[in-house]
């Protein structure tokens, strides 16, 4: 897979494009995640409240070069 590719499988899924160049989505829980777009890398990240402010936590990353897509539209291959 390409940058672009899992860029516009994001946009698709309603995620929206910072100043950062990220991604980033609000769930229906209130909870904030986002892709941490890198070079070569993505970061699946969650934002959590530490003491009196905001950090974004690490749940899964991966290499482009190893992500797809699965039958029903899912992103895979982030570990």
């Amino acid at each position: 897979m390409k940058r672009e590719e899992l860029e516009q499988w994001a946009i698709h899924h309603h995620f929206i494009k910072d100043k950062f160049g990220h991604y980033q989505k609000t769930l229906s829980n209130g909870t904030v995640i986002r892709f941490k777009m890198q070079s070569n890398s993505v970061r699946y990240e969650e934002q959590v409240k530490i003491v009196d402010h905001n950090e974004w936590l690490k749940v899964k990353s991966g290499y482009y070069k190893n992500l797809s897509f699965t039958a029903d539209d899912k992103l895979s291959g982030l570990k």
